[in-house]
């Protein structure tokens, strides 16, 4: 499954997960996902807290939870024969991808990534103590540690590759909140909005500047290793110089960057604002707007209507330091 922003664990051409000697080396080309399955993190300490139970006893059931899911998939994947995709299992597109077509692609599925995704980390620090990332990670780093710590060990006694994921969440930001409401009701930064935050980013409405939100987000950076971005939103006008500058910065971090731009037009007299819902010059509410919605720039709006969900389209609004 390819998957937005996912990153490839190290695969060693003689070593596999490990290096066998100092002349290994890794390998990444004809390599694949094989699905993420996420984490709704607050969920797990408001269950933790009504239960009255140790948040990482909870944590470690979701865990293992996903690990079972993994594996499941990976076995019954296994079974399925080259024949299903010639051009990758039988023809060499995929790496070991050389298989008669009878033959089970088992074999070459060691090569291959699954993913423990994150969302809501922001949501997660605020249900803690009551601050968001932005005001102290410590919380947040400290379960991401654990989680990472975790995925290690069933790496190592799965013989699975697994790694944490950043999960954009288009659609799952609102079924997430809306299943949180259902158990633990309405909690300010935690449910009280239509949608969670985007992994482990801050939350879109803080008022910070580019390199705050660059500083903040590294923290967590080498914690998401199974797939990651971070953005940062400007004015269409801004300052081409500025965003280079602040581009580079985040390659010096090691940063997988996006720039969110936006911009709205009406799309009967042809005015151009960064955003609106009505045309302050001719008064028409047929606009289009693009924007970046998660990992990718696209149409929000196209004749006064969108193709996104609520949650989505709410966050979107939201928007100040995304």
């Amino acid at each position: 499954m390819p998957l937005c922003r996912a990153s490839l664990s190290p695969w060693f051409v003689k070593g596999g997960m490990k290096p066998k000697d100092e002349n290994d080396y890794p390998v990444f080309e004809g390599r694949f996902n094989l699905g993420a399955i996420s984490l709704h993190l607050p969920m797990i300490l408001a269950k933790a807290r009504q239960e009255n139970k140790d948040f990482y006893e909870v944590l470690d059931y979701y865990l293992e939870l996903i690990r079972n899911l993994h594996k499941r998939t990976y076995e019954f994947l296994g079974e399925k024969k080259a024949s299903t995709n010639p051009m990758g299992f039988t023809q060499g597109g995929f790496l070991g991808g050389n298989l008669n077509p009878n033959d089970k692609i088992k074999p070459i599925l060691s090569a291959m990534t699954m993913s423990f995704g994150i969302t809501a980390l922001n949501e997660l620090q605020h249900l803690y103590n009551g601050k968001s990332l932005v005001e102290d990670s410590d919380f947040a780093y400290e379960v991401m540690q654990y989680i990472n710590d975790k995925a290690n060990e069933f790496k190592e006694q799965d013989r699975i590759l697994y790694a944490i994921y950043g999960t954009p969440a288009e659609s799952l930001c609102g079924l997430q909140v809306e299943q949180f409401r259902k158990k633990y009701g309405i909690i300010e930064g935690v449910s009280d909005r239509p949608y969670v935050s985007n992994s482990f980013h801050c939350g879109v409405w803080e008022h910070i500047t580019p390199v705050q939100k660059q500083d903040t987000e590294k923290r967590f950076w080498n914690l998401f290793n199974g797939g990651k971005i971070q953005y940062c939103r400007y004015p269409i006008s801004y300052n081409k110089e500025a965003i280079k500058t602040l581009v580079r910065r985040a390659m010096d971090y090691g940063f997988y960057e996006g720039i969110n731009l936006a911009l709205s037009y009406c799309e009967d007299c042809g005015y151009e604002q960064l955003e609106m819902d009505k045309c302050p010059k001719c008064g028409s509410e047929n606009i289009t707007q693009i924007d970046r919605m998660n990992g990718y720039l696209g149409f929000t709006r196209i004749h006064g209507k969108s193709r996104y969900n609520a949650a989505k389209v709410a966050e979107i609004k939201d928007r100040v330091s995304m």
